[in-house]
């Protein structure tokens, strides 16, 4: 990412491989020393699951945090689908079976990842097994807590984000059920031309199942899709729910490893929307892939939608040139994207509603009042007995001191 690197490292003494996650200290000359201790909270308090990366050590220099992880060599879900384009259904099932064995974990601790995608899960060597990682932005939310902010991936993030109200275990389902539609067709369900577009999409749930996406798809997965992309956090099954689902439990077709498929040349077909053969709501808004939103500092305060049209077709001329139009390969990644972290899950195109609503801009920045960075408690130097060594040169082993949040907020253990 923008402020952080990722290196495989080696002990020098046993000779085991790590992936060390290296993360500068100041972000726009403000101190996330705090940030990056409740990042390495989150992964101690998860360090019994086998669904989550295991951290190893923590290591600090004088402008960085250096977090020693196990080395998933397989690397990110969002590199097998660049390659691949989708997965098998088997492979997505097995896929969501992991992604959702780390967040039952998690919920029953009452934390919120917020930001589940395919470049924040890890495959292992052989890609038999999936993990979850990078928890810069989860939240620990406390019972009877309102907690409110604006962050996450644009593309994944859930409505009642969008519309600036309480966060809830309930977003990551959302992701869920977003995620599942990726792995399965290789196109993003709501991205839009626009930021706001694809915020009015997600708000509204614009979603469609294209015959030549969906060519094969069983429609338990759809529904499974379904039942985590409503727009009432309440009425979303609950992790344990969506591991009871009779997709998820269905072991036909399952392969021992998370693989890909690409799409055959006679299945893809015309970017024509008439090949929609199953939809909820209104008619969606003409998208591109998605980019990342903003981790938890500057967001979009907002409303449940946004200002600008949805770009009819009227015009013959312009639906023959649409109809002419190639379909765009799956996870191509854009020339010039807008954030240089941006995902590159390609669009489901959709033709627009005649009579779009009128909506509100999510154009206001949010900017969070956090308190003031916890300290560092004191670090050991010299007889801390630790053997590894990174690039960065880094000596000091870091321990961790909680902190107390006041009820009302976010918990950063």
């Amino acid at each position: 990412g923008k402020f952080a690197s990722v290196r495989k490292i080696r002990h020098l003494v046993s000779g085991e491989e790590y992936a060390a996650k290296f993360i500068r200290k100041r972000r726009r000359a403000a101190d996330t020393t705090r940030e990056i201790l409740h990042e390495v909270a989150v992964l101690d308090i998860c360090s019994d699951s086998a669904r989550v990366v295991s951290l190893h050590e923590v290591y600090e220099t004088r402008t960085e945090v250096a977090i020693v992880l196990e080395l998933c060599a397989g690397g990110e879900l969002q590199r097998l689908l660049d390659e691949e384009e989708r997965l098998s259904e088997g492979a997505a099932r097995r896929a969501l079976r992991h992604v959702l064995e780390g967040l039952a974990h998690l919920h029953a601790r009452r934390i919120a990842h917020l930001d589940l995608k395919p470049q924040n899960l890890l495959l292992t060597a052989g890609g038999e097994e999936l993990l979850i990682c990078d928890f810069g932005i989860s939240r620990a939310i406390q019972p009877g807590a309102h907690v409110r902010e604006i962050l996450g991936t644009r593309d994944y993030v859930a409505p009642e984000i969008l519309s600036y109200e309480p966060l809830s275990v309930a977003a990551d389902i959302w992701s869920v059920g977003v995620l599942a539609y990726v792995l399965l067709s290789g196109y993003s369900p709501f991205a839009g031309d626009t930021k706001q577009e694809t915020y009015l999409n997600i708000a509204q749930c614009q979603l469609s199942f294209p015959k030549d996406l969906f060519r094969g798809v069983s429609q338990r997965a759809k529904l499974f899709i379904r039942e985590t992309l409503l727009i009432d956090p309440k009425a979303r099954l609950t992790v344990e729910e969506c591991l009871e689902h009779p997709w998820l439990k269905d072991e036909a077709d399952m392969p021992r490893a998370i693989v890909g498929v690409g799409f055959d040349a006679h299945e893809v077909g015309s970017d024509d929307d008439s090949d929609s053969d199953d939809s909820s709501g209104l008619g969606g808004l003409n998208g591109v892939s998605g980019v990342n939103g903003v981790n938890g500092h500057n967001g979009h305060n907002g409303v449940n939608g946004c200002n600008g049209t949805n770009g009819t077709h009227d015009d013959d001329e312009a639906d023959e040139e649409e109809r002419d139009k190639p379909l765009k390969h799956a996870h191509a990644r854009d020339v010039s994207p807008p954030f240089p972290d941006a995902p590159s899950t390609p669009k489901v195109s959709r033709k627009s509603h005649p009579h779009p609503p009128s909506v509100l801009a999510l154009c206001k920045k949010f900017q969070p009042d956090y308190e003031k960075p916890a300290k560092l408690s004191h670090a050991h130097h010299g007889d801390c007995g630790c053997a590894l060594e990174c690039e960065s040169g880094a000596g000091a082993c870091l321990r961790i001191r909680s902190t107390r949040a006041p009820p009302d907020r976010a918990v950063l253990c």
